[in-house]
């Protein structure tokens, strides 16, 4: 069998062993081990012999007193082993399979057969039989090597928990042992923080120089600092956010003159050294969160918090900033401090308790404010995390409270910055996707689009972004609680080769590359369809209503073979749909049929997108926008603010008024009852004036008519005038309608023309008139 060495990653502090199974069956691997040993020298190759001793050996050295170094080699030997064992448990049952069907076409021996026939077959039974031995051998390696691995994980985990449960000194205990610190030390302590060289700092003209050039250096970049920001304004057209970074320039010129300067002198003494580091990296850090916390910033753009909200967060940030540094640059040079290793540790608590008060009182700010506050779970979690790490470090539990310092520092640490990252794409393409802008410009002119056209993949690069940025956000923190390489190569390959839930492999390599065929095949079958309604050659000698039926076959028909390819390419067996729908008709038979048809309804209406969200739509007597589409149901919200959920299957089998669709231009035809004497030329005349001193009526645009005013029709009461206008936007239309009536209504006031009223002429027949004493009146010759 090849060797393939495979590094295992370390099941990270994993306290819980819930496979007892495993302890009962170590006795038997070990037999197994021992009773086929000599089967496995008789039936396999020495290397598998070899094997066979190696997992016995290890196995007996697992009773001894080991360490975890020890136990980590013992666990990539047996993966190796055990990926061996199966490889070899998969080639010779491919061989045996092949070997048998080659048995089934020879058949038994037959009397006066060929010799040559009998010799093939006696030579492919020897090499059956060795590769049943060889097959029985690697299954028993198999079995033997995933009972050690089990062994060696359950011994691992209580050598983890044992190192993180370790009761160490309290912080007073180890305050008064700091006590008891001989008085050599503490010389021996100043001369290595306030000494270099045998001299002291502070008498070494040397330092005093260096010192001196970097005062200078930053007494000088801050008088010039304004003229220099304003010729860098002026030159590189930079926004004002960045004119705040100016005053940190001086400050980081004059660290660096001096940590130059005392680095060519060797005057670079621990002491300096942490001072220059601890400010040199708190510099460049305030200058970031400067820019993410400035009123005009990513965070204030996202948060919409109020300078006097971003102002105290801005300086506890620039706190933790400068203790983070300081811990980093301390840990780096405390290696030659001769300091006892436990009054270190005093100190190291002490730093660890006042970051940790930090960043409570950050993550308590924070959880007050506008956005952060829908998640109150979350933040109390924290709280409580960062108390439990503030009492292990001060009872003494100093490796428990090590890992749960890092781990919950470096988590926070990687979500803000997922946060700020985030955002920042966003801002990004967002600004990509507007129509200004000159590579936008450039990129549309190559790829042939019109400038209220949007750029094409601009959905998709988005959320590969966003993808990446909170991937590499979870690989941080995952790091930050200890996986290590090894861990991540074990998921890279749970990735590629997948795993088994039940009797079902999933491959998320795959499966990502099904998604992304998916699109890819869903933006060509668009591009499809934009090349066949745009070329006439091909579909244009058709009416409309055959070049519509003819997209919507390409539009259907590519999303069928995407889906069908997509699902064979993320390993899902074609032939299974053929039971699915079955299933289904059986469903749809048993009174399934409505809720298959607003399904299929829903579908159709997603993708042919008759309405969308926000369209102004009428069905039947119900009209409104529409402010949700799903499966199911549509949901439409009336002008009485009401919501009325719309089955899907109504809106495909009946009649629908989108006045959205393709425009949301609307045509207003607004009646005006005018008297019979009226000047018919001067109320024209004032019928157009008003229609056109309105700012929301289309004049001349190619979308709709300028205003006009008709006379469409003469009674016997009025003159019937119609005001005929063009909106851009049909959501104005009542608004619209309310100004143009009363402004017309007041020019015509205004030129003394008569609005309508309704007539009728009454005629009195006096034989018919009766008196009301019950005579009857005398004609008098008049009506």
């Amino acid at each position: 069998m090849t060797q393939r060495m495979i590094i295992l990653p370390i099941d990270n502090w994993n306290f819980s062993n819930n496979r007892p199974i495993f302890s009962h069956l170590s006795w038997l691997g070990t037999c197994l081990v021992i009773l086929i040993f000599p089967l496995l020298a008789y039936a396999s190759s020495t290397p598998v012999s070899q094997t066979g001793a190696t997992l016995q050996s290890i196995h007996q050295d697992l009773s001894k007193n080991v360490d975890l170094q020890q136990l980590l080699s013992w666990q990539k030997t047996v993966r190796v082993i055990s990926d061996n064992a199966h490889q070899c448990i998969t080639e010779r049952s491919s061989n045996l399979n092949q070997i048998d069907k080659s048995l089934g076409i020879l058949g038994s021996t037959v009397a006066g057969e060929p010799k040559n026939l009998s010799a093939l077959r006696l030579k492919l039974q020897g090499e059956q039989k060795n590769l049943s031995g060889e097959l029985a051998a690697c299954k028993v390696l198999a079995v033997a090597s995933a009972d050690l691995s089990q062994q060696i994980s359950k011994k691992r985990d209580a050598l983890h928990a044992e190192m993180l449960l370790r009761h160490d000194h309290g912080i007073w205990k180890q305050a008064v042992a700091l006590q008891s610190v001989s008085a050599a030390t503490w010389i021996d302590e100043q001369h290595f923080w306030l000494a270099h060289n045998g001299r002291s700092i502070f008498a070494q003209q040397n330092l005093q120089i260096s010192i001196g050039i970097g005062v200078f250096i930053f007494v000088l970049l801050l008088f010039l600092r304004a003229s220099l920001a304003k010729i860098i304004w002026r030159t590189l057209n930079l926004p004002n956010i960045q004119h705040n970074f100016y005053h940190y320039i001086a400050l980081l010129a004059g660290i660096a003159a001096v940590a130059t300067a005392t680095d060519l002198t060797d005057t670079l003494s621990p002491l300096i050294v942490l001072i220059l580091g601890t400010w040199g990296g708190y510099v460049p850090i305030s200058m970031l969160l400067a820019l993410a916390l400035s009123p005009s910033g990513v965070v204030s753009r996202h948060l919409s918090w109020k300078p006097q909200t971003l102002r105290p967060t801005l300086r506890t940030l620039r706190f933790i900033a400068a203790l983070s540094v300081f811990g980093l640059t301390w840990i780096n040079i405390s290696s030659n401090d001769p300091l006892s290793p436990i009054g270190q540790v005093f100190f190291a608590s002490i730093y660890h308790l006042v970051l940790l008060g930090a960043v409570f009182w950050l993550v308590w700010q924070t959880g007050n404010r506008k956005s952060f506050r829908a998640y109150p779970l979350l933040r109390i979690l924290i709280l409580l995390a960062l108390i439990a790490t503030a009492i292990f470090t001060t009872i003494g539990y100093r490796n428990l409270s090590n890992y749960l310092f890092f781990g919950l520092l470096m988590s926070l640490l990687a979500f803000g910055v997922g946060l700020f990252f985030s955002w920042t794409v966003a801002d990004f393409w967002i600004h990509t996707a507007q129509k200004s802008g000159l590579w936008q410009h450039l990129l549309r002119q190559r790829l042939g689009l019109q400038e209220d056209q949007p750029l094409p993949w601009i959905i998709w690069f988005s959320a590969m972004s966003y993808t990446a940025v909170w991937l590499g956000v979870a690989a941080f923190i995952l790091y930050a609680w200890g996986l290590t390489h090894t861990g991540f190569t074990l998921i890279g390959k749970y990735f590629i080769t997948g795993f088994a839930i039940g009797s079902f492999h999933i491959q998320p390599f795959r499966w990502v590359i099904a998604v992304l065929l998916l699109v890819l095949l869903f933006n060509i079958n668009t591009l499809i369809q934009k090349y066949l309604s745009d070329n006439s050659r091909i579909i244009g000698h058709m009416e409309s209503g055959a070049r519509h039926s003819v997209l919507s076959i390409v539009r259907y028909a590519g999303f069928i073979i995407a889906v069908l390819i997509a699902l064979s390419t993320a390993g899902v067996a074609l032939h299974n749909l053929a039971i699915i729908a079955g299933a289904l008709s059986v469903g749809i038979g048993f009174g399934l049929q409505n809720i298959v048809n607003n399904f299929v309804s829903g579908l159709i209406l997603l993708l042919e997108r008759p309405i969308r969200v926000g369209d102004w739509v009428q069905v039947g007597t119900t009209q409104g926008y529409v402010q949700k589409m799903s499966i199911r149901y549509t949901l439409i919200l009336t002008f009485d603010r009401t919501e009325v959920f719309v089955p899907n299957s109504e809106l495909i089998s009946g009649q629908v008024t989108n006045w959205m669709y393709t425009n949301s231009v609307l045509r207003l035809m607004i009646p005006f009852s005018i008297a019979h004497d009226a000047d018919i030329p001067l109320v024209k005349q004032l019928l157009v004036a008003e229609g056109q001193n309105h700012p929301d009526v289309l004049q001349d645009d190619p979308r709709g008519i300028p205003p006009t005013a008709l006379l469409l029709d003469v009674n016997e009461n009025a003159l019937q005038f119609y005001l005929r206008v063009y909106l851009e936007d049909c959501n104005k239309s009542y608004n619209v309608q309310t100004d143009l009536r009363a402004s017309v209504v007041e020019s015509l006031l205004r030129h003394n023309v008569t609005l309508a009223h309704q007539q009728q002429d009454v005629h009195i027949i006096p034989s018919r008139i009766l008196p009301t004493d019950g005579n009857m009146a005398q004609p008098t010759g008049g009506h």
